[in-house]
């Protein structure tokens, strides 16, 4: 392969490179892409049968009840979608330790793709916010609730109706608008 040919492909594969990366980039921050404008509405009815196949955090056995906890709740509840490798989770996680102490047994915690021993040793280092939590290594609740990722929370009426769903941390306007939610729930 001659010189000339070598330089040719070798811009051209910058170019297509730098064509990627930018497109990336434009896309991932696009001013328009507010996730407090993402659709919160009861677009989606989460699947509850799965609950109860969620793995015990070590030390966190007598959290694992999460069915029992959602059908004990006397009013409204919330499913949070958290994992210890989340950045964003450690973000939102001083509300939801507030938000639990001040709601006990309304808060249900999912750790989701996450080793049952990192989501305890998170949880037991940073504080349990939750009344009920398991892992969901298999990722049957996440598909069950339409998961978009971690974390997302999801505030249900007491008869179980889904009124808010939240598809990133609570902070700023997601904050808001589920305290709204959870203030219209009550």
């Amino acid at each position: 392969m001659s010189d000339a040919a070598l330089r040719l492909i070798i811009v051209v594969l910058g170019v297509i490179s730098i064509f990627l990366v930018g497109s990336l980039l434009w896309f991932g921050l696009n001013p328009q892409r507010d996730p407090a404008s993402f659709p919160t509405s009861t677009a989606i009815e989460p699947d509850f049968s799965a609950l109860d196949l969620g793995t015990p955090l070590p030390g966190f056995e007598g959290f694992g009840d999460v069915n029992r906890v959602r059908s004990e709740a006397a009013g409204p509840y919330v499913v949070n979608f958290f994992a210890s490798w989340c950045q964003p989770c450690r973000l939102e996680h001083p509300y939801l330790l507030e938000f639990g102490a001040a709601n006990p047994g309304t808060l249900i915690g999912l750790a989701y793709r996450d080793d049952p021993l990192n989501a305890a040793a998170y949880l037991t280092s940073d504080g349990n916010p939750y009344a009920a939590v398991v892992a969901d290594l298999k990722s049957l609740n996440a598909l069950n609730f339409g998961l978009t990722g971690v974390p997302e929370t999801y505030v249900f009426s007491a008869d179980g109706d889904l009124l808010f769903r939240s598809p990133g941390p609570l902070v700023g306007a997601l904050k808001t608008q589920f305290i709204n939610a959870w203030e219209a729930a009550q």
